[in-house]
């Protein structure tokens, strides 16, 4: 559970992402926070990630002063990481939060052992990102496990590349059953992005890799 309520605001944006990963809805306090959620979505090194998970303190300018971090990120070999996310103009533009975040990358290492960094929106490949938000939106669809089966079964069959129109066209020549098909297609893609070039704008001539057979 988060330390620290997030409250409404009329200045940033504040809300609630859902997480598949976590399986549970996550605050945040800006616009790049939900971002940042979103990609962690994408990193399979990322078992799960939590906001606002703890609260230290420490001394900035001879004052004892409380820090709550923003993310705290988990990954598959157990580490752990502690992001604190802010647009890098806001960074840029003010010497005393530079001097915050030196001093935090410090003190969280010393109190904690845990590693410390910034995340940025500079750090966000456009292309990549745009192909996870549309990803995502494909992410809690029904169930269906006999179209989830078929999406499967034809996965393992390909032995070659084939675009994402051809292979809908594989599974059914009914067009209707094709737009049925085509979000568990996804989903798929979701749960397993090295079916296609994320680094590519997915649409439907976006080829589906066969090194990326679905797990």
């Amino acid at each position: 559970m988060p330390v620290r309520k997030i409250k409404k605001s009329y200045i940033s944006c504040v809300g609630y992402f859902k997480s598949y990963k976590n399986n549970k809805q996550l605050a945040f306090e800006s616009i790049l926070e939900r971002d940042f959620f979103t990609l962690l979505e994408f990193d399979r090194n990322v078992v799960e990630y939590e906001e606002q998970p703890l609260k230290l303190k420490y001394m900035l300018k001879a004052k004892n002063t409380r820090y709550t971090p923003d993310v705290l990120v988990i990954y598959k070999d157990y580490s752990k990481k502690i992001f604190e996310v802010k647009y890098q103009s806001d960074i840029d533009s003010d010497p005393e939060l530079q001097h915050k975040i030196s001093i935090l990358k410090e003190e969280i290492a010393r109190q904690m052992s845990i590693p410390f960094d910034t995340f940025t929106d500079t750090q966000i490949d456009k292309i990549y990102f745009r192909n996870c938000v549309f990803l995502y939106k494909n992410a809690f669809i029904p169930k269906n496990d006999v179209i989830t089966s078929k999406v499967l079964d034809g996965l393992n069959d390909l032995s070659a590349s084939i675009s994402i129109k051809s292979f809908l066209e594989l599974l059914s020549k009914n067009q209707t059953e094709q737009l049925r098909i085509l979000p568990y297609l996804w989903h798929e893609i979701f749960k397993n992005t090295s079916l296609v070039d994320m680094q590519q704008p997915l649409t439907m001539s976006t080829p589906i890799q066969i090194r990326g057979h679905s797990e």
